[in-house]
Protein backbone atom coordinates (compact mmCIF):
# COMPACT_ATOMS: atom_id res chain seq x y z
CA UNK A 1 0.00 0.00 0.00
CA UNK A 2 1.21 3.34 -0.99
CA UNK A 3 0.82 6.51 0.89
CA UNK A 4 1.35 10.15 -0.19
CA UNK A 5 0.65 12.42 2.70
CA UNK A 6 -0.82 16.26 1.49
CA UNK A 7 -0.15 19.11 3.54
CA UNK A 8 -2.97 20.40 5.23
CA UNK A 9 -4.77 23.70 3.39
CA UNK A 10 -5.08 26.54 4.86
CA UNK A 11 -9.15 26.42 4.96
CA UNK A 12 -11.74 27.52 7.39
CA UNK A 13 -11.93 23.50 8.52
CA UNK A 14 -8.72 21.65 8.47
CA UNK A 15 -9.11 18.50 7.25
CA UNK A 16 -5.99 15.57 6.72
CA UNK A 17 -5.99 13.76 3.43
CA UNK A 18 -4.73 10.79 2.43
CA UNK A 19 -4.43 9.12 -0.87
CA UNK A 20 -4.47 5.51 -1.08
CA UNK A 21 -3.17 3.80 -3.89
CA UNK A 22 -3.39 -0.08 -3.66
CA UNK A 23 -0.79 -2.11 -5.62
CA UNK A 24 -1.15 -5.88 -5.72
CA UNK A 25 2.91 -6.51 -5.66
CA UNK A 26 3.11 -4.51 -2.33
CA UNK A 27 4.91 -6.29 0.38
CA UNK A 28 2.59 -6.61 3.97
CA UNK A 29 4.49 -5.09 7.07
CA UNK A 30 3.97 -5.08 10.57
CA UNK A 31 5.21 -3.05 13.29
CA UNK A 32 7.06 -4.87 15.76
CA UNK A 33 8.87 -2.71 18.62
CA UNK A 34 8.86 -0.04 16.42
CA UNK A 35 10.68 -1.99 13.30
CA UNK A 36 8.45 -2.62 10.29
CA UNK A 37 9.31 -6.62 10.04
CA UNK A 38 7.15 -8.86 7.00
CA UNK A 39 4.37 -11.32 7.79
CA UNK A 40 5.42 -14.60 8.88
CA UNK A 41 5.53 -16.97 6.31
CA UNK A 42 2.67 -19.64 6.24
CA UNK A 43 3.31 -22.86 4.43
CA UNK A 44 1.02 -23.40 0.81
CA UNK A 45 -2.37 -24.82 0.84
CA UNK A 46 -4.60 -26.55 -1.12
CA UNK A 47 -8.33 -27.55 -1.66
CA UNK A 48 -9.43 -30.74 -2.36
CA UNK A 49 -12.03 -30.78 -4.00
CA UNK A 50 -14.11 -34.15 -3.61
CA UNK A 51 -16.48 -36.17 -6.05
CA UNK A 52 -20.40 -34.96 -5.49
CA UNK A 53 -21.47 -36.73 -2.24
CA UNK A 54 -18.18 -38.30 -1.26
CA UNK A 55 -17.66 -38.57 2.13
CA UNK A 56 -14.84 -36.60 3.72
CA UNK A 57 -13.58 -38.66 6.54
CA UNK A 58 -12.08 -41.54 4.20
CA UNK A 59 -10.37 -39.39 1.87
CA UNK A 60 -9.06 -37.53 4.98
CA UNK A 61 -7.52 -40.11 5.88
CA UNK A 62 -5.75 -41.09 3.08
CA UNK A 63 -4.58 -37.33 2.58
CA UNK A 64 -2.34 -37.87 6.26
CA UNK A 65 -1.27 -41.51 5.24
CA UNK A 66 1.29 -40.13 1.58
CA UNK A 67 4.13 -39.40 4.38
CA UNK A 68 4.62 -35.41 2.31
CA UNK A 69 6.48 -32.85 4.15
CA UNK A 70 4.89 -31.01 6.85
CA UNK A 71 1.36 -31.43 6.43
CA UNK A 72 -1.39 -30.46 8.28
CA UNK A 73 -5.19 -31.05 7.83
CA UNK A 74 -6.69 -27.84 8.22
CA UNK A 75 -10.61 -28.13 7.64
CA UNK A 76 -13.29 -30.06 6.00
CA UNK A 77 -16.69 -28.94 4.83
CA UNK A 78 -19.16 -31.57 4.47
CA UNK A 79 -21.69 -29.19 2.40
CA UNK A 80 -19.54 -27.91 -0.05
CA UNK A 81 -17.16 -31.05 -0.37
CA UNK A 82 -13.90 -29.07 0.33
CA UNK A 83 -11.05 -29.77 2.26
CA UNK A 84 -7.94 -27.53 2.89
CA UNK A 85 -4.75 -28.86 4.17
CA UNK A 86 -1.31 -27.21 4.25
CA UNK A 87 2.21 -28.21 2.43
CA UNK A 88 5.05 -27.18 1.21
CA UNK A 89 5.90 -30.28 -0.30
CA UNK A 90 5.45 -30.03 -4.49
CA UNK A 91 4.72 -33.21 -4.87
CA UNK A 92 1.63 -33.34 -2.57
CA UNK A 93 -1.16 -32.34 -5.61
CA UNK A 94 0.00 -35.22 -7.55
CA UNK A 95 -0.41 -37.96 -4.68
CA UNK A 96 -3.43 -36.41 -3.49
CA UNK A 97 -5.25 -36.61 -6.66
CA UNK A 98 -5.10 -40.47 -6.71
CA UNK A 99 -6.95 -40.79 -3.85
CA UNK A 100 -10.31 -41.95 -4.53
CA UNK A 101 -13.31 -39.83 -4.53
CA UNK A 102 -10.91 -36.88 -5.33
CA UNK A 103 -11.97 -34.85 -8.39
CA UNK A 104 -9.49 -32.48 -8.41
CA UNK A 105 -6.76 -30.60 -5.69
CA UNK A 106 -5.33 -27.20 -6.26
CA UNK A 107 -3.50 -23.95 -4.71
CA UNK A 108 -5.29 -22.30 -2.38
CA UNK A 109 -4.07 -19.24 -4.37
CA UNK A 110 -3.45 -16.44 -2.44
CA UNK A 111 -4.27 -12.63 -3.64
CA UNK A 112 -4.37 -9.03 -2.14
CA UNK A 113 -7.93 -8.49 -2.44
CA UNK A 114 -8.27 -5.04 -1.61
CA UNK A 115 -9.68 -3.29 -4.44
CA UNK A 116 -7.52 0.17 -5.78
CA UNK A 117 -9.62 3.58 -4.66
CA UNK A 118 -8.66 6.71 -3.19
CA UNK A 119 -9.65 7.53 0.45
CA UNK A 120 -9.75 11.06 2.16
CA UNK A 121 -10.58 12.03 6.18
CA UNK A 122 -12.21 14.85 7.27
CA UNK A 123 -12.65 16.25 10.90
CA UNK A 124 -16.26 17.08 11.81
CA UNK A 125 -17.53 20.31 11.04
CA UNK A 126 -18.55 22.16 13.95
CA UNK A 127 -21.98 22.07 14.66
CA UNK A 128 -23.17 25.76 13.92
CA UNK A 129 -21.72 25.22 10.06
CA UNK A 130 -24.57 25.62 7.78
CA UNK A 131 -25.26 23.46 5.37
CA UNK A 132 -25.67 24.23 1.33
CA UNK A 133 -26.48 20.52 0.32
CA UNK A 134 -29.83 18.83 -0.24
CA UNK A 135 -30.64 17.09 2.95
CA UNK A 136 -32.23 13.26 2.75
CA UNK A 137 -35.90 13.44 3.83
CA UNK A 138 -36.35 11.25 6.73
CA UNK A 139 -33.37 11.26 8.07
CA UNK A 140 -32.13 13.67 10.60
CA UNK A 141 -28.33 12.85 10.38
CA UNK A 142 -25.99 16.04 9.65
CA UNK A 143 -23.90 14.10 7.41
CA UNK A 144 -26.46 12.88 5.14
CA UNK A 145 -26.32 15.85 2.94
CA UNK A 146 -23.00 14.18 1.80
CA UNK A 147 -24.54 11.23 0.91
CA UNK A 148 -25.72 11.88 -2.52
CA UNK A 149 -25.24 8.21 -2.53
CA UNK A 150 -28.75 7.66 -1.21
CA UNK A 151 -30.50 10.01 -3.48
CA UNK A 152 -28.53 8.24 -6.25
CA UNK A 153 -30.68 4.85 -5.73
CA UNK A 154 -33.60 6.11 -4.19
CA UNK A 155 -33.18 5.26 -0.49
CA UNK A 156 -35.41 8.04 0.49
CA UNK A 157 -38.47 6.92 -1.59
CA UNK A 158 -38.36 3.61 0.09
CA UNK A 159 -37.74 4.63 3.57
CA UNK A 160 -40.80 6.96 3.28
CA UNK A 161 -42.91 3.77 1.99
CA UNK A 162 -42.02 2.25 5.63
CA UNK A 163 -39.06 -0.19 4.35
CA UNK A 164 -35.71 0.13 6.57
CA UNK A 165 -34.52 -3.10 6.68
CA UNK A 166 -36.09 -4.04 9.94
CA UNK A 167 -35.80 -8.19 9.80
CA UNK A 168 -33.36 -8.66 8.08
CA UNK A 169 -29.49 -9.12 8.11
CA UNK A 170 -26.60 -8.62 6.30
CA UNK A 171 -23.21 -10.08 6.20
CA UNK A 172 -20.22 -7.78 5.56
CA UNK A 173 -17.36 -9.97 4.03
CA UNK A 174 -14.36 -8.16 4.60
CA UNK A 175 -11.30 -6.95 6.21
CA UNK A 176 -10.90 -5.93 9.91
CA UNK A 177 -13.85 -4.05 11.47
CA UNK A 178 -15.06 -1.26 14.26
CA UNK A 179 -16.89 -3.13 16.42
CA UNK A 180 -17.58 -0.13 19.17
CA UNK A 181 -17.84 2.84 16.34
CA UNK A 182 -21.39 4.11 17.27
CA UNK A 183 -22.74 4.29 14.29
CA UNK A 184 -23.03 0.40 13.25
CA UNK A 185 -22.16 -1.05 16.96
CA UNK A 186 -26.27 -1.77 17.83
CA UNK A 187 -26.85 -2.98 14.51
CA UNK A 188 -23.96 -5.86 14.86
CA UNK A 189 -25.07 -8.93 15.75
CA UNK A 190 -22.01 -11.50 14.86
CA UNK A 191 -18.40 -11.03 14.09
CA UNK A 192 -16.07 -13.63 12.81
CA UNK A 193 -12.68 -13.82 11.99
CA UNK A 194 -10.93 -16.39 9.43
CA UNK A 195 -7.70 -15.04 9.33
CA UNK A 196 -5.21 -16.68 11.70
CA UNK A 197 -3.94 -14.85 14.09
CA UNK A 198 -6.38 -11.89 13.33
CA UNK A 199 -8.89 -10.74 15.13
CA UNK A 200 -12.71 -9.04 13.58
CA UNK A 201 -11.60 -5.70 14.96
CA UNK A 202 -9.25 -3.82 12.60
CA UNK A 203 -5.65 -2.68 13.68
CA UNK A 204 -4.10 -1.81 10.29
CA UNK A 205 -1.39 0.90 9.83
CA UNK A 206 -3.15 3.20 7.46
CA UNK A 207 -6.24 4.04 9.75
CA UNK A 208 -8.81 3.29 7.34
CA UNK A 209 -11.27 0.65 7.87
CA UNK A 210 -12.85 -0.48 4.54
CA UNK A 211 -14.85 -3.09 6.03
CA UNK A 212 -16.61 -0.57 8.42
CA UNK A 213 -16.87 2.40 5.46
CA UNK A 214 -18.66 -0.58 3.70
CA UNK A 215 -20.75 -1.54 6.96
CA UNK A 216 -21.36 1.75 7.46
CA UNK A 217 -23.02 2.42 4.15
CA UNK A 218 -25.61 -0.46 4.51
CA UNK A 219 -26.58 0.02 7.67
CA UNK A 220 -25.58 2.69 9.66
CA UNK A 221 -28.02 3.87 11.95
CA UNK A 222 -30.06 6.52 11.95
CA UNK A 223 -29.93 8.50 15.17
CA UNK A 224 -29.49 12.28 14.44
CA UNK A 225 -25.75 11.73 14.03
CA UNK A 226 -23.22 11.26 11.75
CA UNK A 227 -24.64 9.49 8.62
CA UNK A 228 -27.42 6.77 7.40
CA UNK A 229 -27.44 3.27 5.99
CA UNK A 230 -29.26 2.40 3.20
CA UNK A 231 -31.13 -0.14 5.37
CA UNK A 232 -30.40 1.44 8.53
CA UNK A 233 -32.82 -0.91 10.62
CA UNK A 234 -31.16 -4.45 9.13
CA UNK A 235 -28.60 -6.06 11.25
CA UNK A 236 -24.88 -6.63 10.62
CA UNK A 237 -22.79 -10.17 10.45
CA UNK A 238 -19.42 -9.01 9.87
CA UNK A 239 -17.16 -11.63 9.11
CA UNK A 240 -13.33 -11.25 8.53
CA UNK A 241 -11.66 -12.47 5.33
CA UNK A 242 -9.34 -10.74 4.67
CA UNK A 243 -5.97 -9.75 6.68
CA UNK A 244 -5.74 -6.01 7.70
CA UNK A 245 -3.05 -5.08 5.08
CA UNK A 246 -6.18 -6.79 2.42
CA UNK A 247 -4.45 -10.29 1.46
CA UNK A 248 -5.73 -12.86 2.01
CA UNK A 249 -6.52 -17.21 0.83
CA UNK A 250 -9.48 -17.92 -1.59
CA UNK A 251 -10.17 -20.50 1.09
CA UNK A 252 -11.26 -17.56 3.75
CA UNK A 253 -13.79 -16.21 1.26
CA UNK A 254 -15.69 -19.98 0.93
CA UNK A 255 -15.38 -20.25 4.35
CA UNK A 256 -17.26 -16.63 4.95
CA UNK A 257 -19.95 -17.29 2.55
CA UNK A 258 -20.37 -20.90 4.17
CA UNK A 259 -20.61 -19.00 7.69
CA UNK A 260 -22.83 -16.33 6.82
CA UNK A 261 -25.14 -18.15 4.97
CA UNK A 262 -25.38 -20.87 7.58
CA UNK A 263 -26.30 -17.84 10.07
CA UNK A 264 -29.20 -16.69 8.19
CA UNK A 265 -27.80 -14.37 6.10
CA UNK A 266 -30.62 -12.72 3.84
CA UNK A 267 -27.36 -11.43 1.88
CA UNK A 268 -23.85 -11.44 1.89
CA UNK A 269 -21.73 -8.44 0.84
CA UNK A 270 -18.09 -9.22 -0.40
CA UNK A 271 -16.33 -5.60 -1.60
CA UNK A 272 -13.21 -7.19 -2.72
CA UNK A 273 -11.63 -8.38 -5.42
CA UNK A 274 -9.20 -10.48 -6.59
CA UNK A 275 -7.96 -11.59 -10.87
CA UNK A 276 -7.61 -14.72 -11.35
CA UNK A 277 -5.35 -15.43 -14.17
CA UNK A 278 -6.27 -17.33 -17.39
CA UNK A 279 -2.78 -18.72 -17.82
CA UNK A 280 0.06 -21.07 -16.24
CA UNK A 281 2.28 -19.08 -13.98
CA UNK A 282 4.60 -20.51 -10.65
CA UNK A 283 3.66 -19.58 -7.56
CA UNK A 284 7.25 -19.62 -5.60
CA UNK A 285 5.29 -20.37 -1.97
CA UNK A 286 6.94 -17.12 -0.78
CA UNK A 287 10.32 -18.24 -0.90
CA UNK A 288 12.05 -16.74 -4.05
CA UNK A 289 15.63 -18.39 -2.95
CA UNK A 290 14.22 -22.00 -2.51
CA UNK A 291 13.41 -23.22 -5.94
CA UNK A 292 12.50 -27.26 -3.90
CA UNK A 293 8.78 -25.89 -2.53
CA UNK A 294 7.82 -23.72 -5.84
CA UNK A 295 5.12 -25.23 -7.97
CA UNK A 296 3.41 -24.51 -11.31
CA UNK A 297 -0.09 -23.51 -11.24
CA UNK A 298 -1.70 -24.71 -14.47
CA UNK A 299 -4.74 -22.79 -16.03
CA UNK A 300 -6.44 -25.84 -17.42
CA UNK A 301 -6.47 -27.55 -13.97
CA UNK A 302 -5.40 -25.22 -10.87
CA UNK A 303 -7.13 -22.01 -11.62
CA UNK A 304 -10.43 -23.98 -13.42
CA UNK A 305 -10.86 -25.95 -10.32
CA UNK A 306 -10.39 -23.16 -7.93
CA UNK A 307 -13.56 -21.68 -9.72
CA UNK A 308 -15.52 -24.49 -9.11
CA UNK A 309 -14.54 -24.40 -5.39
CA UNK A 310 -16.14 -20.97 -5.07
CA UNK A 311 -19.34 -21.64 -7.57
CA UNK A 312 -20.06 -24.47 -4.97
CA UNK A 313 -19.95 -22.15 -2.10
CA UNK A 314 -21.75 -19.16 -4.12
CA UNK A 315 -24.38 -21.70 -5.24
CA UNK A 316 -25.14 -23.24 -2.17
CA UNK A 317 -25.61 -20.05 -0.70
CA UNK A 318 -28.61 -19.26 -3.45
CA UNK A 319 -30.09 -22.46 -2.96
CA UNK A 320 -30.45 -21.50 1.13
CA UNK A 321 -32.06 -18.19 -0.40
CA UNK A 322 -29.09 -15.76 0.71
CA UNK A 323 -28.28 -13.45 -1.99
CA UNK A 324 -24.62 -12.57 -3.17
CA UNK A 325 -23.27 -9.40 -4.36
CA UNK A 326 -19.53 -8.52 -5.40
CA UNK A 327 -18.23 -5.57 -6.59
CA UNK A 328 -16.85 -5.50 -10.26
CA UNK A 329 -13.32 -4.44 -9.56
CA UNK A 330 -11.54 -0.59 -10.03
CA UNK A 331 -8.84 -0.99 -13.10
CA UNK A 332 -10.94 -0.27 -15.79
CA UNK A 333 -11.02 -3.14 -17.28
CA UNK A 334 -13.44 -4.19 -19.94
CA UNK A 335 -14.26 -7.93 -19.12
CA UNK A 336 -16.31 -8.48 -22.92
CA UNK A 337 -12.64 -8.11 -24.81
CA UNK A 338 -9.93 -8.67 -21.31
CA UNK A 339 -8.93 -12.52 -22.26
CA UNK A 340 -5.75 -12.46 -19.39
CA UNK A 341 -7.50 -12.68 -16.44
CA UNK A 342 -11.08 -12.32 -14.55
CA UNK A 343 -11.66 -10.77 -11.60
CA UNK A 344 -13.67 -12.98 -8.82
CA UNK A 345 -15.88 -13.80 -7.06
CA UNK A 346 -18.06 -10.89 -8.89
CA UNK A 347 -17.87 -13.64 -12.33
CA UNK A 348 -19.04 -16.38 -9.96
CA UNK A 349 -21.99 -18.31 -10.29
CA UNK A 350 -25.32 -16.94 -8.36
CA UNK A 351 -22.95 -13.39 -7.57
CA UNK A 352 -24.51 -10.07 -8.86
CA UNK A 353 -21.44 -7.92 -9.87
CA UNK A 354 -21.99 -4.49 -8.95
CA UNK A 355 -20.47 -1.54 -11.54
CA UNK A 356 -19.56 1.96 -10.11
CA UNK A 357 -20.69 5.16 -11.32
CA UNK A 358 -21.14 8.59 -9.65
CA UNK A 359 -21.52 12.84 -10.44
CA UNK A 360 -18.41 14.93 -11.47
CA UNK A 361 -19.10 18.43 -10.01
CA UNK A 362 -21.55 17.46 -7.52
CA UNK A 363 -19.29 19.49 -5.05
CA UNK A 364 -20.40 22.59 -7.18
CA UNK A 365 -23.80 21.68 -8.31
CA UNK A 366 -26.05 19.09 -6.01
CA UNK A 367 -28.68 18.88 -9.06
CA UNK A 368 -25.92 17.92 -11.18
CA UNK A 369 -26.42 13.81 -12.42
CA UNK A 370 -25.29 11.10 -10.40
CA UNK A 371 -25.25 8.58 -12.94
CA UNK A 372 -21.57 9.02 -14.79
CA UNK A 373 -19.97 5.77 -15.34
CA UNK A 374 -17.13 5.89 -12.93
CA UNK A 375 -13.46 5.89 -14.55
CA UNK A 376 -12.03 3.08 -12.81
CA UNK A 377 -15.10 0.64 -13.13
CA UNK A 378 -14.47 -2.48 -14.36
CA UNK A 379 -17.25 -3.17 -17.36
CA UNK A 380 -18.81 -5.55 -19.69
CA UNK A 381 -22.30 -6.82 -20.66
CA UNK A 382 -21.38 -10.31 -19.49
CA UNK A 383 -20.05 -9.50 -16.35
CA UNK A 384 -21.64 -6.49 -14.91
CA UNK A 385 -25.03 -7.58 -13.27
CA UNK A 386 -26.15 -3.82 -12.68
CA UNK A 387 -24.66 -0.23 -11.73
CA UNK A 388 -24.77 1.35 -8.07
CA UNK A 389 -23.11 4.69 -7.00
CA UNK A 390 -19.85 4.06 -6.10
CA UNK A 391 -18.03 7.41 -6.31
CA UNK A 392 -16.20 9.20 -9.45
CA UNK A 393 -13.83 11.52 -10.86
CA UNK A 394 -12.00 12.82 -13.78
CA UNK A 395 -8.05 13.30 -14.93
CA UNK A 396 -6.94 15.87 -14.11
CA UNK A 397 -8.70 16.67 -10.82
CA UNK A 398 -11.25 19.46 -10.24
CA UNK A 399 -9.17 20.94 -7.56
CA UNK A 400 -11.48 24.06 -7.60
CA UNK A 401 -11.98 24.50 -3.84
CA UNK A 402 -15.86 24.53 -2.31
CA UNK A 403 -17.72 23.96 0.92
CA UNK A 404 -20.71 21.84 1.21
CA UNK A 405 -22.33 20.95 4.58
CA UNK A 406 -19.75 22.69 6.20
CA UNK A 407 -16.77 21.02 4.73
CA UNK A 408 -14.45 23.07 2.92
CA UNK A 409 -12.24 21.02 0.10
CA UNK A 410 -11.19 20.57 -3.12
CA UNK A 411 -14.33 19.69 -5.12
CA UNK A 412 -13.44 16.16 -6.42
CA UNK A 413 -13.59 14.42 -2.75
CA UNK A 414 -17.67 15.30 -2.65
CA UNK A 415 -17.48 12.86 -5.86
CA UNK A 416 -17.07 10.20 -3.38
CA UNK A 417 -18.72 7.93 -0.94
CA UNK A 418 -18.72 9.31 2.23
CA UNK A 419 -19.19 7.30 5.56
CA UNK A 420 -17.37 6.17 8.80
CA UNK A 421 -13.96 3.92 8.99
CA UNK A 422 -11.46 5.93 9.91
CA UNK A 423 -9.68 5.37 13.39
CA UNK A 424 -6.74 6.41 15.71
CA UNK A 425 -5.92 3.42 17.48
CA UNK A 426 -3.93 5.45 19.75
CA UNK A 427 -6.57 7.82 20.73
CA UNK A 428 -9.63 5.78 19.90
CA UNK A 429 -11.35 8.41 17.80
CA UNK A 430 -13.17 7.78 15.50
CA UNK A 431 -13.67 9.57 11.96
CA UNK A 432 -15.69 10.17 8.91
CA UNK A 433 -13.93 10.47 5.30
CA UNK A 434 -14.64 9.45 1.34
CA UNK A 435 -14.04 6.58 -0.79
CA UNK A 436 -14.34 5.55 -4.31
CA UNK A 437 -14.71 2.16 -5.70
CA UNK A 438 -16.81 -0.44 -6.76
CA UNK A 439 -16.55 -1.69 -3.05
CA UNK A 440 -18.64 1.59 -2.17
CA UNK A 441 -21.09 0.34 -5.24
CA UNK A 442 -21.66 -3.07 -4.39
CA UNK A 443 -22.64 -1.98 -0.49
CA UNK A 444 -25.54 0.61 -1.60
CA UNK A 445 -26.67 -2.52 -3.97
CA UNK A 446 -26.82 -4.85 -0.83
CA UNK A 447 -28.84 -2.31 1.64
CA UNK A 448 -31.37 -1.90 -1.33
CA UNK A 449 -31.49 -5.96 -1.66
CA UNK A 450 -32.12 -5.99 2.43
CA UNK A 451 -35.09 -4.04 1.93
CA UNK A 452 -36.57 -6.11 -0.27
CA UNK A 453 -36.29 -8.61 2.34
CA UNK A 454 -37.77 -6.60 5.10
CA UNK A 455 -40.61 -6.23 3.19
CA UNK A 456 -40.95 -9.95 2.10
CA UNK A 457 -40.96 -12.92 4.33
CA UNK A 458 -40.10 -15.61 1.27
CA UNK A 459 -37.86 -13.68 -0.89
CA UNK A 460 -34.81 -15.59 -2.59
CA UNK A 461 -32.32 -14.83 -4.90
CA UNK A 462 -34.55 -15.45 -7.72
CA UNK A 463 -37.31 -12.94 -6.78
CA UNK A 464 -34.37 -10.37 -5.71
CA UNK A 465 -33.17 -10.68 -9.67
CA UNK A 466 -36.79 -10.15 -10.84
CA UNK A 467 -37.65 -7.41 -9.13
CA UNK A 468 -34.22 -5.62 -9.78
CA UNK A 469 -34.75 -6.15 -13.35
CA UNK A 470 -38.66 -4.70 -13.18
CA UNK A 471 -37.05 -1.54 -10.96
CA UNK A 472 -34.03 -0.92 -12.36
CA UNK A 473 -33.07 2.48 -14.38
CA UNK A 474 -32.09 1.79 -17.87
CA UNK A 475 -29.20 4.88 -17.76
CA UNK A 476 -26.76 3.51 -20.45
CA UNK A 477 -26.76 2.11 -24.02
CA UNK A 478 -30.56 0.72 -24.19
CA UNK A 479 -31.36 -2.88 -22.71
CA UNK A 480 -28.42 -4.57 -21.02
CA UNK A 481 -24.96 -2.44 -21.51
CA UNK A 482 -21.36 -2.47 -20.72
CA UNK A 483 -21.30 -0.35 -17.24
CA UNK A 484 -25.29 -0.75 -15.98
CA UNK A 485 -25.87 -4.35 -16.35
CA UNK A 486 -29.63 -4.82 -16.39
CA UNK A 487 -29.90 -1.09 -14.92
CA UNK A 488 -29.46 1.34 -11.88
CA UNK A 489 -30.41 -0.06 -8.54
CA UNK A 490 -33.40 1.94 -7.75
CA UNK A 491 -34.47 0.84 -4.12
CA UNK A 492 -37.74 3.28 -3.68
CA UNK A 493 -39.20 1.60 -7.46
CA UNK A 494 -38.27 -2.27 -5.53
CA UNK A 495 -40.22 -1.79 -2.71
CA UNK A 496 -43.15 -0.91 -4.91
CA UNK A 497 -43.23 -4.51 -6.42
Amino acid sequence: MKRHRLLPLALPLMLLMTVASCRKDDKTLRVRDGVLTPQKHQDRSFLIIAKEGAKLEGISESLTQLRVRNFKLKSANQELGLIRVQTPDPSFPEKARKIADVQSVVVDVVLNWRLPEKTFRANKPSSNAVSNAKSNPLANNPFSALQWGLQSIKAPQAWSKGYRGRGTKVAVLDGGFLLNNPEIKPNIILTHSFIEGEEVQYHGLEGFSHGSHVAGTIAAIDDANGVVGVAPEAKLILVKVLNDAGSGPFSSIIDGIFYATNHNADVINMSLGGELPRKTFTDDNGTPDDPSDDYVVEYNRDVKDLIIAINRATLYANLRGTTVVAAAGNDAYNYDVEKRFITYPAAALGVISIASNGPLGWGINQDTTLYLPSIFTNHGKNFVSYGAPGGNYSIPLNTQIVTVAGITYFEYVFDFIFNIGFWDEETNEYGYGWSSGTSMAAPHASAAIALLYGKHKNMNPLLVELILRKSSNDYGAPGRDPFFGNGQINAGKAVSY
